[in-house]
């Protein structure tokens, strides 16, 4: 049995995702000509008479708002491309102009995320209100429950990811007409929380805990449970850190605690054992996913081998990982660079003997947390089959044993390649190398290593540094067998909340939570105003340093830590307002 085969044991319902979204536009028509104007009711709809006349027909409109969490403009990498840890040489990437500081209400990556997500909730809002008019004996109860709990809980998705990005926004529980598109007001950010807390509230009272394989990729009691408790950690981070509220903070910090939990105590996940593996196709329906966006090659395959492999192996490398992130992961006897004897500041020495390399030594990459090996690859590193070997040509003048003789060596001119020296490795597996652009790797969107951190992040803004927070982060290193030599509840509060700051991010780096993190956490002004630093590389004195971006960053607080609302929606309805700076 191939890959797919294995992988994709599906029903036709969920296949539909992927083969039916044109026909599901074309026949429920929950989308108007062009995305804006918050997707208002068309006037081509076809009759209910032919459509919504059975549980398939619901499926295949689930599937359709499904089909709206991801797309080129939401592939979770770029999100980390947008922050310290992720660089891209090319200035033409989506994210650049946000880097930048140069974003503004006509950039073309937020007004196409805000379109795509309010296409996603008209969609859901169109299943709801059909499920209310279906005829008697259509749906079975269990059905009716599911495909409800679905809806609402692609709802309370769409808005959870409009908050983070947007702030306020409006709020529809139906499709709104032309003339209430062009009047509605933002709701406020308690309205917006509001609507998300009820809708995945009861998505979880509706949902099934598990699902039986033919269904893998839709929405469960614990996705409903994983992402209620994302979004109360982020508002209460906004209301901590942005609006100075401590006391709603708080309320929202013991929400997280809760719902995180509850996703714990459902007893059906668990940490994959194999870190690296997580991310490939071996790593398909784990036990620790808890929600992901099902791909097939051939349907709706995405690029994560050209977008991301080394350049020697046909990658374009769109986005590289940064030397802030490669330090942020500590040595094999859990200490950090900073701490741990077995730390070597020197670089890689890689020498050749007739065209074959040599690895002398690894230096600081040597002995490292083994996530790091599952996140990076840097000089010296071996993957599929060879040797990564990123300094500078050698014809360019680098000393011997630090430059390279292969087309992975840095080059300021070559914008198809890394400029960190780094290759991101989740998601960049060799059996997309024969199909480059196609690669059918689900995309995680939700995974308990993730909500076990939500869990222990809440309990140290609320001071509870009690035993369950050491438990949660010693699981996630027993999982790759890295010590834990430390005790958070003999920590004060400020070091235990930047701990766990900094095992969420080495834990879920290239999975596009660190810009919402740093957003919310008000650390982007300190972290976005400055250059990128790639790997060591020697200059004309024979000295190593950090190789800096050619990019500056620029954050301006506080307009960035929101994205501007469209023009084209204001244009359309001037009552929408704008975020403060734009």
């Amino acid at each position: 049995m191939n890959k797919k085969t294995m992988r994709y044991k599906m029903t036709r319902n969920l296949k539909v995702l992927f083969q039916g979204i044109l026909v599901f536009v074309i026949a429920i028509g929950v989308t108007s000509c062009d995305d804006e104007l918050l997707t208002t009711v068309p006037t081509d709809r076809v009759s209910s008479a032919t459509f919504w006349g059975s549980e398939r027909d619901f499926n295949t409109g689930l599937n359709g708002a499904y089909d709206r969490m991801m797309g080129v403009n939401l592939d979770p990498i770029y999100f980390d491309g947008a922050t310290e840890i992720a660089y891209s040489h090319a200035d033409w990437m989506r994210q650049h102009e946000y880097v930048m500081g140069r974003a503004n209400a006509l950039s073309g990556w937020s007004a196409g995320i805000w379109a795509r997500n309010f296409t996603g909730i008209s969609r859901a809002n169109e299943i709801l209100a059909r499920l209310e008019q279906v005829e008697s004996g259509v749906l079975t109860p269990d059905a009716t429950d599911r495909i409800r709990g679905e809806a609402l809980f692609l709802r309370g998705y769409f808005y959870h990811e409009l908050l983070w990005m947007f702030g306020e926004v409006p709020v529809f529980t139906s499709i709104p007409t032309v003339k209430e598109a062009r009047e509605v007001s933002r709701s406020s950010r308690e309205e917006v929380y509001a609507r998300i807390d009820s809708d995945l509230t009861e998505a979880a009272n509706l949902l099934e805990s598990v699902l039986p394989s033919s269904q893998y990729g839709r929405a469960t009691k614990g996705a409903a449970l994983a992402y209620h408790a994302r979004t109360a950690l982020y508002e209460a981070s906004w209301q901590d850190n942005h609006e100075g509220n401590a006391s709603r903070a708080n309320e929202l910090y013991n929400t997280a605690v809760d719902k995180a939990q509850a996703v714990m105590d459902l007893n059906v996940y668990s940490l994959h054992p194999d870190f690296r593996e997580l991310f490939t196709y071996a790593g398909e329906q784990s036990s620790e996913i808890i929600f992901d966006y099902q791909k097939v090659e051939g349907q709706n395959g995405w690029w994560a081998w050209l977008g991301f492999a080394p350049s020697s192996m046909g990658g374009n490398v769109d986005v590289s990982p940064t030397r802030e992130l490669v330090d942020m992961f500590p040595m094999a006897d859990g200490l950090t660079i900073e701490e741990s004897p077995m730390y070597d500041p020197v670089p890689p020495r890689i020498t050749y003997a007739n065209g074959t390399p040599t690895v002398e030594t690894l230096g600081r990459y040597a002995d490292r947390d083994p996530r790091f090996y599952g996140t990076v690859l840097y000089p010296g590193g071996e993957f599929n089959g060879a040797v990564y070997n990123s300094y500078p040509a050698c014809s360019g003048g680098a000393p011997e044993g630090y430059c390279s003789p292969t087309s992975d060596r840095i080059l300021s001119t070559d914008f198809n390649n890394t400029y960190t020296g780094y290759i991101a490795m989740k998601y960049v597996d060799p059996q997309d190398q024969p199909s480059p652009g196609n690669s059918g790797l689900n995309i995680i969107k939700m995974r308990l290593a993730d909500v076990m951190l939500m869990y222990a992040e809440a309990k140290a803004e609320l001071n509870e540094l009690d035993a369950s927070v050491n438990d949660a982060i010693q699981e996630i290193r027993d999982r790759v067998n890295l010590p834990y030599p430390y005790d958070v509840t003999a920590m004060n509060q400020q070091e235990a909340i930047d701990f766990i700051r900094n095992e969420r991010t080495i834990e879920l780096a290239w999975e596009g939570l660190h810009l919402p993190d740093i957003r919310r956490w008000g650390s982007a002004v300190n972290l976005l105003n400055d250059k990128t630093h790639g790997i060591d590389v020697a200059n004309n004195s024979g000295e190593f340093n950090p190789l800096p971006g050619i990019h500056d960053r620029s954050f301006q607080a506080p307009r960035d830590y929101l994205w501007p609302i469209p023009s084209g929606e204001r244009d359309l309805n001037p009552d929408l307002g704008q975020n403060p700076g734009y």
